[in-house]
């Protein structure tokens, strides 16, 4: 009761303390980059001593806060920096602070001691970073893998041969769940089966995951949220980075990356990836591979310009992969006696960013997003064939202006007769979106052409202090199945200087790939009945996210809570639960849901030492069949434990993560025959993984290992036996088909 009337209390404060004519304080906040120059720093909390004021940095390292005449003293704090104190004189108005990284050495610069995972309070989304540092916990391979470290994202194989990985976030597939790579929507249709391995590991230089309702500005197809990745940047990578690595289980890997500076507003960078399986592995002894064959090639060219008002980036990539999975007879010569999978996949994109500054409007821009891409699928699963062509381009035009001002009388200290702060901004658009489909799976043709235009606008409001409201709508118009109207809400509040409280509602679509969204179920011997003509998915997010750091005995926690719920207006049900020779698909009739508690705590028990703690509760229910059940192969309870220390002096670095996964139901398995019945649920199971780096001064190497309590799913494939029989199935899978896997590499870094 207490802490509920001290909050109210706050609250009617900085009301009252927005309204009054004050003066503001503006600033901005570096650390130091790769090259060693300065850079902004994005969420450092910043307030005046002893008082109740304060705000964040936001992205660009801005940040602005009103003068007090109940303190001279500003506060900048932030999780892997050095807290600094500055005495502000009366009469400034602007101040430019670099903070050190309180794990500094001459060999490591500030970007490297960043947490592995960073709770951005300044941003109005719910937002979690995974830093650099974050991602070298994770040596291999790629996008797919470089969740392990993280308790948001749950990452699981989505079928038992073809070695697909697929996320759930909030409870739900990865597929409600808006990819991106720099902003730009990627990884999408055909693409998204296999699309978290077509972005390597060490490409990437932060991932930002957004759970909840997403700007309208970025399209209509995020429900459950927006995972955005940031590929290394030529302003900021070094002139070369190589990484080898091997596993035992025949995996090899290498990695580059290369940029040079063409001229001072002019550079390009080359990143190049190379990976090869060929070591046939089967624990189990099904006769199954535990893990597919496979090589693949990934190369990507990025440029970027920059002048006083024109910026620019543009990447173009290339790719090309070849799997190969089933039982261990089938290869080399591919005997038709025995299973087996081939997946053999081009693709080919480009994306790029053009923006403009308005010299006569000094807070107004203009950004124009294009991106195109061209994938081709050729594959067999068994006796099954599935051929896919995907033909994709994206055109997103964004104009973005501050509208409201606020005037503040400072001609007694600066000559002028008043400076103006912007208080409201609006960003108007317009996007259009073509996907061409060109499918065959076994003798079922199938073509369609999308054409979707669409406008936006969104209004920020931002006029009392501490506190923001965004709305933003959108209207979509889709060629086969009409108008989307979509509206997005989200609220952030700042109780205290170091508490942040978030909410957030919209509605998101999608028109749902049931072929490439389902290659576990191909790979089957499940008959694909198609019940009626299928609507696009269409769901309600709402959620609410409350973050705080908490000094206890001079050591700071970071404590996050969150709840998440999606109510689905429609959705396409795969029901594998009717029969066990056939999967169903038809549009939902009746309650469809998923509700996603989490909670998570980290803090630095002593320097050098950072631990994360999380644990998450998943609701998640679908009417199938005219009832209402759990859907299945979803773990209700997660259980997350990271600890990482690094030696001082930075030589040594050594992770580990817990991760426990609680009870989930599983399909319908009473008509099979006895041999093959599976119980209602699965059981809890936990995993561990652990990494070992030893710095020297230009290179890493490094040792670790996934799956270390060597837990694997019993009978991943089921009817293994009879490959071609009736009642086969590969798609029910819950946790490891791998058991432990070791690996080692190292990382060359020369500036």
């Amino acid at each position: 009761m207490f802490k509920s009337i001290l909050y109210i209390s706050l609250l009617a404060f900085l009301l009252s303390s927005s309204l009054a004519n004050t003066k503001d304080l503006k600033g901005k906040v570096y650390g130091i980059d790769a090259n060693q120059e300065k850079a902004e720093l994005a969420g450092v909390t910043v307030f005046w001593m002893n008082t109740s004021i304060g705000t964040f940095a936001d992205n660009n390292g801005n940040f602005t806060i009103p003068i007090t005449n109940e303190s001279d003293k500003l506060v900048f704090s932030m999780t892997g920096y050095a807290k600094d104190t500055i005495t502000v004189s009366k009469d400034q108005n602007f101040l430019e602070i670099e903070l050190i990284s309180d794990l500094t050495t001459e060999e490591i610069n500030v970007y490297a001691n960043l947490p592995g995972t960073v709770l951005n309070k300044a941003e109005l989304v719910n937002t979690s970073t995974i830093t650099s540092k974050g991602l070298r916990k994770a040596a291999c391979c790629n996008l797919s893998e470089s969740f392990q470290t993280n308790p948001s994202v749950d990452v699981e194989f989505s079928d038992a041969v073809t070695g697909a990985k697929q996320i759930k976030l909030l409870g739900l597939n990865g597929t409600y769940t808006q990819l991106m790579t720099e902003k730009v929507p990627n990884m999408r249709g055909i693409a998204s089966t296999f699309g978290l391995a077509y972005v390597p590991g060490t490409w990437m230089e932060s991932i930002q995951i957004s759970k909840g309702a997403a700007s309208v500005i970025t399209g209509y197809e995020s429900i459950t949220g927006q995972i955005n990745v940031e590929y290394k940047q030529p302003e900021t990578s070094s002139p070369l980075f190589l990484n080898l690595y091997a596993n035992d289980y025949g995996a090899y890997e290498m990695n580059f990356d290369t940029k040079y500076q063409l001229s001072e507003e002019l550079g390009t960078m080359l990143l190049g990836h190379g990976s090869f399986k060929n070591l046939k592995m089967d624990h189990n002894n099904d006769s199954f591979l535990d893990l597919p064959l496979g090589n693949q090639i990934n190369l990507m060219n990025r440029w970027v310009y920059h002048s006083d008002n024109l910026h620019g980036r543009w990447i173009v990539k290339a790719l090309y992969e070849d799997r190969k999975g089933g039982q261990n007879s089938f290869y080399p010569s591919e005997n038709s006696n025995y299973y087996g999978i081939g997946i053999e996949t081009q693709r080919y994109e480009f994306y790029g960013k053009t923006g403009y500054v308005f010299d006569t409007e000094q807070f107004s821009s203009m950004a124009l997003i294009y991106s195109g891409s061209y994938h081709d699928q050729n594959s067999f699963f068994g006796n099954r064939k599935y051929n896919a062509i995907q033909k994709s381009a994206y055109l997103n035009l964004i104009y973005e202006t501050d509208i409201q001002w606020k005037e503040h009388d400072h001609s007694e200290h600066e000559g002028e007769e008043h400076v103006e702060t912007p208080l409201d901004k609006i960003n108007l658009g317009a996007s259009f979106q073509l996907d061409n489909y060109d499918e065959t799976f076994i003798d079922q043709d199938m073509e369609r052409n999308e054409l979707v235009p669409g406008v936006f606008a969104e209004y920020v409001f931002s006029g009392i202090e501490s506190f923001t409201l965004t709305g933003g709508l959108r209207a979509d118009f889709h060629n086969l199945y009409g108008t989307f109207v979509t509206p997005r809400f989200h609220l952030r509040y700042e109780l205290d200087p170091v508490t942040v409280v978030r909410a957030s509602a919209g509605k998101g679509y999608r028109v749902a790939n049931i072929f490439s969204e389902n290659t576990g179920l191909m790979a089957s011997s499940r008959t694909f009945m198609i019940e009626e003509e299928l609507d696009p998915e269409e769901a309600w997010n709402y959620g609410i996210n409350f973050t705080t750091d908490i000094n206890i005995l001079g050591m700071i926690f970071t404590f996050n809570s969150e709840f998440y719920r999606t109510d689905f207006v429609n959705q396409v049900i795969v029901d594998v639960d009717r029969s066990s020779t056939e999967v169903y698909f038809y549009n939902l009739e009746g309650e469809s849901y998923s509700n996603s508690f989490q909670t998570d705590i980290s803090f630095v028990p002593f320097k050098g030492f950072d631990v994360m703690m999380a644990y998450r509760l998943n609701d998640v229910k679908m009417t199938i069949d005219g009832e209402l059940l759990e859907k299945p192969l979803v773990s209700r309870h997660k259980g997350f434990l990271n600890l990482m220390y690094t030696t001082p002096g930075n030589g040594w670095e050594f992770d580990m993560t817990l991760e426990y996964n609680g009870e989930g139901r599983l399909p319908n398995t009473s008509t099979y025959p006895a041999d093959y019945r599976l119980g209602s649920h699965y059981k809890p199971f936990g995993q561990l993984h652990g990494q070992i780096t030893k710095r020297f001064d230009s290179f890493d190497i490094y040792i670790g290992g996934e799956n270390l309590t060597n837990y694997m799913q019993p009978t991943p494939v089921l009817g293994y036996d009879q490959p071609f029989g009736e009642f086969f199935d590969t798609s029910i899978v819950w946790g490891p088909i791998a058991g432990r896997k070791i690996y080692a590499g190292m990382r060359l870094n020369i500036n």
